[in-house]
């Protein structure tokens, strides 16, 4: 019995742990990944990793609360101690002295005699409780999707094992084969005695998001489905069972209810070889004992982040973006539920819950148990003969899972280095008979952590493993750990050992970086095409010095802002013109000049115009002439006006008018000469005698003459009088020409003929032929005009009338031009009712007052 209780401590120290539910330090940390995963789901949002993958992972977590191994016997280290090869540790491990279970109360007896091996903790009547737990990651990886999301994807193998509410007296009898007489005829008890291991295979989806950011507050929440495989489970458990042991063969009484089952796949296991055949092995981890259950965890993550500010930054055209390579928070702190639901599983076929009530029982009924089947025939045979009564049972039993809470508080002290405090907290109760659970544990870690390496050193105390101090490590893809550095220093030291635990696991880790950007221009590295020059992102990193919107490399002048136009140089006056071939940079001009400005417009620039802001003329140097007279304006007397260079510019005198043509002597036209005189106000229908006053008395030979207001004059015809005298004919324009007699008779038709509908503007039909004779007429005649006058009666508005009358004064005009007569040919007007014929107080005088007049005038 003995070297089975230093088997099983010897595993609990030297198998490798890497429990999800243990790794303190390391799940804590903020380049935890995918490991963090199993403290709280919500972890993995915002992470610090862009991937990461656990390659292989694997654990042993094994304490007990009653006895304590002390190693100070211990020949060598822990591995050769137990190499039965060498004489010195068989020796050892074969002393029946050294492997006896020293009781609490002969303590100090058996120390002195140097038989302390295996002691039992001098800590009163209290329960004793043991927990082993193991864990294998098969395939555990975590993704972020983005700055928000992430997702992860497990398969585990997880094992636990609980003894529970066990009393010292029972481990004491027990551990001495019941012969152990301080013991013997006390009525004894152990009311709620439990003895339980569950065995699954996990296959977990886990998403996590940001759930809200406040740039100083932040928070992210997450969940973690699991689809659960049964392995294998056992439950054994005692509801106020009352003993008495006489002997170390018999007991006085035994009463008491129990609650025992297991899988049906463990019938066989720990059987000896010999019988059935039946035995559990390795390969039972790849088949299912139970139907498929469904997990869950969930949790949320808070972070103060009050100096957020430090951790933003502008990159390729974002602003405001977290650095994903940082810890931003001063706090953060976590809460989730986890291992949440269970499976079901068919129970062994002979397993069954009993009540034991019986007197003067035979202990050595039970020598022969080796296994769950041996056990079993057992109880068969103890109801056969009374001792035991089955109760009843549906041949399946639900396994929970350990559900717990997870709580950390996590303080950011400076730089990298953290403080974190942790509680786990075991949901399931006692009442929950087919569960197992993990003890209570609380922790606080120290810890150093960059984004490759890390050291954390927690000090934990837990309600199994007492007080602890350990130590994490992660280097890499490497981590390692345990939470209880004390075993690994122990051998052949005097001091307690109640467990151990260790853990291990090979990472492949793609944590994010920080933002690259090495000639910092705000354009990441693997998006600048200028990745050593200072640059801009719409130019994905390549420069534009000048900030001219066109980058250096296609920038004729980099150095100066420019426009598109003229490949990046500049025009500063907006000319058109670039500034090295404009001859004015700072000024607005044409490119005839080369870009220096002629501002009146008069194709003399400005810097060699005398008058730049007045039109003029080369002979001048710019400066005008407005009367062309030949004297610019600022050296002629009356500028508005032509007259004689000797009369200081300005014009002739009018000395008088006569009004026959007869006192007018015909002579030579008029040549053109250099002088120009302008007249005004004279009429077009009269004759006019001018006399030259010269100053210098000298007389032009030659005089032009320009008439203002000549938009009315047809005609000028001139006459020499004498050699100081001219005289002048002006022939109105629009008089009336004379015509033939058949020309008149075409005009009067068409006159006679035209007819309106109506009320309306539109000809009638039978107008449209003499209209027709009378174009054919005009085109003959190009010389002559046509004024075409509309008039109406009295009858109805003025207003309207007036339109009327303009409307069938176009429709003629519009008629005759559509014929093929030039519309510059026509002087349309209208009347409206103001100017009759005839009385409009009868029929006869409105009819002839509703007329279009057509006269025939000169071109």
């Amino acid at each position: 019995m003995f070297k089975k209780i230093t088997l099983i401590i010897s595993i609990c120290i030297f198998i490798t742990n890497a429990n999800a539910q243990e790794f303190l330090g390391i799940r804590q940390s903020n380049y935890s990944g995918v490991m963090g995963l199993d403290l709280n789901p919500a972890s993995i949002a915002d992470n610090r990793m862009k991937m990461d993958m656990v390659i292989f992972g694997a654990s042993v977590y094994g304490y007990n609360n009653h006895a304590y191994f002390n190693p100070k016997h211990m020949p060598y280290g822990w591995i050769k101690s137990f190499d039965a090869d060498d004489p010195k540790s068989d020796a050892w491990m074969n002393n029946e002295d050294l492997n006896q279970l020293v009781s609490a109360d002969s303590i100090d007896f058996y120390k002195n005699k140097g038989v302390d091996q295996y002691v039992e903790f001098n800590n009163g009547n209290k329960d004793r409780s043991a927990f082993v737990n193991t864990e294998i990651d098969i395939f555990n990886i975590m993704i972020s999707i983005n700055q928000k999301i992430s997702i992860g994807f497990q398969i585990k193998n997880r094992t636990l094992f609980n003894l529970d509410k066990v009393s010292p007296e029972l481990i004491r009898l027990v551990g001495r084969e019941f012969d152990y007489q301080q013991l013997f005829n006390l009525n004894l008890e152990d009311a709620n005695l439990n003895l339980s291991m569950n065995s699954w295979n996990e296959y977990n989806f886990a998403y996590a998001q940001v759930l809200k950011d406040d740039n100083e507050h932040f928070w992210k929440i997450g969940g973690k489905l699991k689809f659960l495989q049964g392995i294998g489970s056992f439950y054994f458990y005692s509801d106020n069972v009352d003993y008495n042991i006489q002997n170390d063969s018999t007991a006085n009484f035994i009463q008491g209810d129990f609650d025992y089952g297991y899988s049906d796949n463990l019938g066989g296991y720990i059987e000896p070889e010999d019988n059935s055949g039946e035995e559990f092995s390795a390969g039972e981890f790849l088949k299912s004992a139970s139907n498929f259950g469904l997990g869950l965890d969930v949790g949320i993550v808070y972070e103060w982040r009050p100096n957020y500010r430090d951790f933003k930054y502008d990159m390729d055209n974002k602003t405001d973006l977290w650095r994903r390579d940082q810890n931003k928070y001063k706090v953060r702190v976590g809460a989730a539920i986890n291992d949440i639901g269970g499976m079901t599983y068919k129970k062994g076929s002979l397993s069954r819950n009993f009540s034991f009530n019986t007197s003067n029982f035979d202990l050595q009924t039970f020598d022969g148990v080796e296994g769950f089947r041996t056990l079993d025939s057992t109880l068969l045979n103890l109801a056969d003969s009374g001792d035991i009564v089955f109760r009843n049972d549906d041949g399946k039993y639900f396994m929970n899972l350990p559900t717990h809470a997870n709580i950390d508080v996590d303080y950011h002290i400076g730089k990298n280095i953290y403080a974190n405090y942790y509680m786990r907290l075991n949901l399931l109760f006692l009442k929950d008979r087919n569960a197992v659970h993990y003890p209570n544990n609380f922790a606080i870690t120290p810890r150093w952590e960059k984004r490759w390496w890390g050291v954390s050193l927690p000090l934990s105390y837990n309600t199994v493993a007492g007080f602890r101090y350990g130590v994490g490590l992660r280097a890499g893809p490497v981590v390692v750990g345990t939470g209880d550095i004390k075993p690994f220093f122990a051998p052949g030291k005097d001091t307690k050992i109640r467990g151990g635990d260790f853990y291990v696991a090979l990472k492949l880790p793609i944590p994010y970086g920080r933002p690259k950007d090495r000639d910092k221009d705000k354009v990441s590295d693997k998006l600048d095409v200028c990745i050593d020059v200072p640059g801009v992102w719409a130019f994905k990193g390549c420069p534009d010095t000048d900030n001219d919107g066109i980058q250096d490399a296609e920038d004729d002048c980099p150095l100066d802002s420019g426009i598109v136009e003229f490949n990046g140089c500049p025009d500063t006056d907006n000319d058109g013109i670039m500034d090295k071939l404009d001859s004015c940079v700072t000024d607005s001009g044409l490119v005839k000049f080369n870009g220096c400005p002629d501002r009146d417009g008069d194709d003399i620039m400005d810097k060699e115009d005398d008058c730049p802001d007045t039109p003029g003329i080369p002979t001048f140097n710019g400066c005008p002439d407005t009367d062309g007279d030949g004297l610019m304006d600022k050296e002629d007397g009356c500028p508005q006006l032509p007259g004689p260079t000797s009369n200081k510019g300005c014009p002739l005198k009018l000395l008088h008018s006569v009004d026959s043509m007869n006192q007018i002597l015909a002579s030579d036209t008029l040549l053109i000469g250099k002088e120009k005189f302008i007249f005004n106000n004279l009429s077009p229908d009269k004759s006019y005698l001018f006399e030259l006053e010269v100053s210098d008395g000298e007389y032009p030979p030659y005089i032009d003459i320009a008439l203002q207001n000549s938009d009315s004059i047809s005609q000028i015809r001139a006459f020499k009088k004498d050699s100081t005298h001219y005289a002048y004919t002006f022939i109105k324009k629009g008089a009336a020409l004379e015509l033939t007699k058949e020309e008149e008779e075409i005009l009067n038709t068409a006159f006679a003929n035209l007819e309106f509908e109506t009320g309306k503007t539109k000809i009638k039909e039978t107008s449209l032929p003499s209209l027709i004779d009378l174009a054919l007429l005009l085109k003959k005649k190009p010389d002559w005009a046509l004024s075409i006058a509309g008039h109406t009666d009295s009858q109805g508005a003025a207003s309207s009338n007036l339109r009327l009358s303009k409307g069938r004064a176009q429709a003629v005009a519009e008629f005759l031009t559509k014929s093929g007569v030039d519309s510059s040919r026509f002087e349309v007007k209208w009347f409206g009712e103001t100017k009759p014929i005839a009385d409009n107080k009868t029929k006869e005088g409105r009819q002839k007052n509703r007329r279009v007049e057509m006269t025939v005038i000169q071109n």
